[in-house]
């Protein structure tokens, strides 16, 4: 799915002084016996009715509003809290208020209202009529391009200091975007690329620093040696957490303080091994010091022929049964894994909602083409 060429010094990825506070969290099987026990329950749905393949972005909480993309159409939809479209808008084109840029992210400004839409050489800010605000045109040094249209959140933060947003031009959660020597091998002094508004341009932050970076779990057998980050932002505190697709630690950075590092956290996989693909998938950030990861377990060549043999459709990374939660909550983990809901799809969009709340697509279950698509809302509830 990623292609990478590199020229010029030029990465292109195709796709369809700090005072350092450190707390490395260790934990009992005693602590992790202790406290609550949270599980997954089903509490609400959506359901959007367009024959299209439609991608959900971001959640505004405070509207209630979804901002997905029809990727047939190519036009951004904003719909209510139920799935219904209340806007569809393409801005393709050369006019003023368009783009002609492969976009890989779209978020709605949050604090402000309107739209953030980005790609490896635009920013665009447009208001709450779809009308471009600033647009920002940059020279990155790593070029993303999704060919579906944009699937990601735009990773952007604002400073104490500035009412203008900083947004990173290769660092998306998730993405492999060939950082490499993580681990003391060879690879770039910073990690993230960003625009700082207040310079009117690109500077690399981030020192790549072995000693201040959640360990990487090293495959003998991969040829891809460089990990890729997965990440949740908290904006309203200016914090990054930061793991790797192959890593047991998070790292928690503050973007106020030049990424310094504040807390590393451990967990353990229950079944975890990198020679069968497994890997971390996402990261979310439920409430203060309360933190999910997502991972998959892989599976081996001989048991997914087993499995194929029974299903020639079977693909592992499509069953739910080999997804699973980890939770932490204070520093310490729970003892019990938490599985993924069966009636979803693990390798579709998943959207982090207010109130520990998880929103999956659901599995398309009909034979005929589906004239809709379907969203479940669990939310983590506990039991003592």
């Amino acid at each position: 799915m990623l292609d990478r060429i590199h020229k010029a010094g030029v990465f292109i990825i195709m796709a369809l002084p700090v005072v350092i506070s450190c707390n490395t969290s260790s934990k009992s099987e005693e602590e992790m016996s202790e406290g609550p026990t949270y599980y997954l329950a089903r509490v609400d749905s959506i359901r959007i009715n367009r024959e299209n393949t439609v991608r959900l972005l971001d959640y505004h909480p405070i509207e209630d509003r979804f901002l997905a993309y029809d990727q047939i159409t190519e036009e951004f939809l904003v719909l209510d809290g139920k799935g219904k479209v209340l806007e569809a808008v393409y801005r393709i084109g050369e006019g003023p208020n368009e783009y002609n840029s492969s976009l890989l992210a779209a978020s709605f400004n949050q604090e402000a209202g309107g739209y953030f839409l980005q790609s490896s050489s635009e920013f665009l800010w447009y208001n709450s009529d779809w009308e471009v605000e600033n647009r920002i045109r940059f020279a990155s040094e790593v070029v993303i391009r999704f060919y579906s249209g944009p699937q990601l959140r735009v990773p952007y933060f604002r400073l104490q200091d500035a009412s203008d947003p900083y947004f990173f031009t290769n660092f998306f959660s998730g993405v492999n975007n060939s950082a490499g020597g993580m681990n003391g091998g060879d690879g770039p002094d910073y990690l993230i690329e960003r625009y700082n508004p207040r310079k009117g341009g690109l500077e690399w932050v981030f020192a790549n620093d072995p000693e201040l970076l959640p360990e990487v779990a090293v495959n003998p057998d991969s040829k891809r040696a460089n990990p890729v980050q997965v990440f949740a932002l908290d904006k309203a505190a200016n914090r990054l957490y930061l793991t790797y697709d192959r890593s047991n630690t998070i790292g928690v950075y503050d973007m106020d303080q030049d990424f310094g590092l504040k807390e590393m956290l451990n967990f353990d996989h229950r079944r975890f091994s990198s020679v069968q693909n497994a890997r971390n998938k996402a990261l979310f950030n439920f409430e203060d010091d309360f933190y999910g990861v997502l991972y998959f377990e892989g599976l081996s060549e001989a048991a997914t022929e087993a499995r194929r043999a029974k299903d020639p459709n079977y693909f592992p990374y499509r069953d739910s049964g080999l997804y699973h939660f980890i939770l932490i909550q204070d520093g310490v983990q729970q003892e019990e894994e938490m599985g993924f809901p069966a009636g979803c799809e693990p390798h579709s969009e998943i959207l982090s909602l207010p109130g520990k709340r998880l929103l999956f697509r659901d599995k398309y279950g009909g034979d005929d083409e589906p004239t809709y698509s379907t969203y479940s809302v669990y939310e983590l509830k506990s039991e003592i």
